[in-house]
């Protein structure tokens, strides 16, 4: 029997077991029923495993048409799993569900080091119940291994700057290249507390060293960063596939420009840009796909686009259940509320990572102090070059600029990016936490900082909650009353003459700081309740931009061939796929689902009449494409890429396509193709002018709208 001396001994490690086992938990329970949370990801690592000579290019479909829009190695790292377990939804999020463990194991081993384990064991909560962070974890956006890997980075660069170790701060920017090469600028947002870090914390060293060390750092940090970009770039054009979402078919257009300028709200030429892609049809062949053969493509034969949001909406079985919240993007950011400076307190943004940000910032207060002058010497006494300090000049670095970031943007396309600013406030939080307590305990005027991040954190919570008052509305007089209540005593002993009980005023104190924990853990249930095939948190009223049905996301009914509406995000326009029931969806990216009649008709049918063609059906865009490479493993060609606003085929290549046998069917629909300024416009009417409509068997929603085109032995005439 376990004796109490034991459990004293080792209460910091079960506490921590504790709280790892609530992160695997919330991050794994019930992934196994959510089927396939994001297509266009599991479409990759599909076409990886078919054909792994694609990956190399982490190539939308087996044949190697065209890329997603990101860097392979998060889909490397789901493909890898997928090999050694099977290819199915589940697998497919464990890489991030376990990342985001991980991530918090790792914010407690950072923290606990120089402010001690209770503060560790604090962050490591504040993490394990940030709600965005539990949503990613759940998604197959690879949001939650980039967050793993960013806090290996500053765990290591730490340790480079206590022991004054080139190669630890080398390894840390290493791993920030690993991180760009799964969400390429993403990654960078830690760059400056990287740097900082090593700047004020390898005390010992002179500027000149620092300097020369930290050049070296930027050096290797761009070397690794851009290698997949210069590789693949330097494989001619002809010989791979192109680069979705690029403007200009090259992996560095796509870094500076989709991925770069336009996610930080300047003008790139990205999705639906200069129409430089272009292939002319008489370069060369297309070439023949083979399962597991090097061979892409002939000359000439390097077309389409896979510019991606984070997120397209089918199942592998597809079916969308309105009742369990549907799929979705990710929630775009129109519906996040206006930018400024209290846009993390609207309700747009608030219930995903907000709820402890006031403990946060005013637990600073505790162990923040000011230097007396701006000099080395000033810095040193005022703590900011010891590891305490060090840490926090990190963790400030990192949220900070974060927080104002994604206050002000609006050019952030999804709600989820916001969690990668969780691990730097969940480790501020656990640090103000611990801070406020150690002064509360020790009396003085500083214990009144306590009483006030209780108050401001809890009616800030009240807030946020009445955001959703017709699912939580019990939960807001429980934090309102307790608030209230916890931070009356906890005035009245420190106001109070006589001397309170230690253990009183302890008890209290860890009381009123639990409290703090219940909305936002009751949040984080949310996307195993409702949004499980989701990336953001939340009831289904309160998912801000797409999601669920009840926040005005039109569900497409059992026969419902896939659909975008023109709306797309980017204002990039997009194919608007019609058919039966078609429905549209409002302040979001509009795509619907698909009804597993209508695709299973729909496969069956191209499975049986396909021969010897390269791509079993071309499709305007990757969300008509996705879900029937996830379901097949057949290659799939997109078009216009992820959004249809790709402009790469002219209508004479896709019919020099069609003559040479590479591509037969094609699925199309009721209105215009192509993005801003039109561009696949032409595919579309060339295939309406000369191709047959094919009538699937009746009941089907693809049969009503003619939607399927046979271009057998069309020509390019006009």
């Amino acid at each position: 029997m376990i004796g109490s001396d034991y459990l004293r001994k080792y209460k910091t490690e079960f506490l921590l077991a504790g709280i790892l086992s609530l992160a695997l938990f919330l991050n794994l329970w019930g992934i196994w029923n959510q089927g396939i949370s994001n297509s266009f990801y599991a479409a990759a690592v599909k076409s990886a495993l078919v054909n792994p000579p694609v990956a190399l290019f982490n190539s939308f479909d087996p044949a190697g048409f065209v890329t997603i829009d990101k860097p392979p190695v998060g889909i490397w790292v789901q493909a890898a799993f997928a090999f050694v377990l099977g290819f199915s939804g589940w697998v497919l999020v464990l890489p991030q569900a376990l990342a985001g463990v991980g991530s918090v194991l790792l914010v407690y081993l950072i923290v606990s080091r120089p402010f001690g384990k209770p503060a560790g064991l604090v962050a490591a909560l504040a993490l394990a119940v940030t709600p965005i962070l539990v949503a990613v974890s759940r998604n197959g956006t690879m949001d939650s291994q980039l967050i793993f890997v960013l806090l290996l980075a500053l765990w290591a660069v730490l340790k480079a700057a206590r022991e004054r170790s080139l190669p630890w701060l080398l390894v840390s920017v290493v791993l920030i290249g690993i991180g760009f090469n799964i969400k390429m600028i993403q990654a960078f947002v830690v760059v400056p507390a990287i740097l900082a870090v090593y700047f004020l914390g390898a005390t010992d060293l002179s500027l000149k060293k620092k300097g020369l060390h930290l050049g070296l750092a930027v050096l290797v940090l761009l070397a690794v960063s851009l290698s997949w970009a210069v590789a693949v770039d330097a494989i001619p054009a002809d010989q791979r596939p192109y680069i979705g979402g690029s403007g200009d078919n090259t992996v560095l257009g796509l870094i500076v420009n989709y991925n770069g300028l336009e996610r930080l709200g300047l003008e790139g030429r990205g999705m639906g840009g200069a129409f430089n892609g272009t292939r002319d049809p008489g370069a060369g062949a297309a070439g023949e796909y083979r399962s597991g053969s090097t061979r892409l493509t002939g000359a000439g034969e390097r077309t389409g686009a896979g510019a991606a949001s984070a997120g397209t909406t089918a199942q592998a079985a597809f079916t969308l259940d309105p009742a369990r919240g549907g799929t979705a993007a990710g929630g775009m950011a129109n519906g996040d509320g206006t930018p400024g400076i209290t846009r993390f307190f609207g309700e747009g943004l608030a219930g995903q990572v907000s709820w402890l940000i006031p403990l946060a910032l005013i637990g600073l207060l505790a162990w923040i102090r000011k230097p007396a002058a701006l000099s080395i010497r000033s810095l040193e006494d005022a703590g900011l070059t010891s590891e305490r300090g060090v840490l926090l000049a990190a963790l400030l670095l990192w949220f900070v600029p974060g927080l104002f970031f994604f206050s002000f943007s609006t050019a952030f396309a999804h709600t989820y990016y916001i969690a990668t600013i969780t691990p730097p406030l969940a480790g501020l939080v656990g640090i103000g936490a611990a801070g406020m307590y150690q002064q509360y305990m020790a009396g003085g005027r500083k214990g009144w900082i306590l009483v006030g991040g209780i108050l401001a954190t809890g009616l800030c919570q009240a807030l946020f909650l009445s955001y959703a008052i017709h699912w939580d509305g019990l939960l807001i007089p429980v934090i309102l009353v307790g608030t209230l209540a916890c931070a009356g005593l906890l005035a009245y002993f420190l106001a109070r003459d006589h001397p309170v009980p230690h253990n009183h005023k302890k008890i209290l104190a860890v009381v009123a700081l639990g409290l703090l924990f219940i909305a936002p853990l009751a949040w984080s249930s949310t996307p195993i309740l409702y949004g499980d095939r989701d990336a953001v948190a939340g009831p289904p009223t309160t998912v801000s931009g797409a999601g669920y049905a009840q926040a005005g996301f039109a569900l497409a009914g059992a026969d419902r061939i896939p659909a975008m509406d023109g709306n797309a995000n980017r204002g990039a326009g997009g194919f608007a796929l019609t058919g039966a029931r078609a429905a549209t969806a409002r302040n979001a990216t509009a795509y619907t689902g698909q009804g597993s009649s209508t695709d299973t008709a729909l496969i069956n049918y191209l499975l049986t009449h396909t021969t010897n063609e390269t791509w079993i059906l071309a499709t305007p865009s990757s969300q008509s494409a996705s879900p029937i490479i996830v379901a097949t493993g057949k290659p799939v060609m997109a078009i216009g890429g992820f959004s249809g606003s790709d402009r790469i085929l002219t209508a004479q290549s896709f019919a020099a396509l069609v003559s040479e046998g590479k591509v037969r069917y094609f699925l199309g629909g009721g209105t215009a193709m192509g993005g801003a300024g039109g561009g696949n416009s032409a595919v579309a009417t060339w295939v309406e002018e000369h191709c047959r409509a094919i009538v699937l068997p009746a009941g089907n929603g693809t049969a009503g709208a003619g939607s399927l085109y046979d271009c057998a032995g069309a020509t390019s005439g006009s």
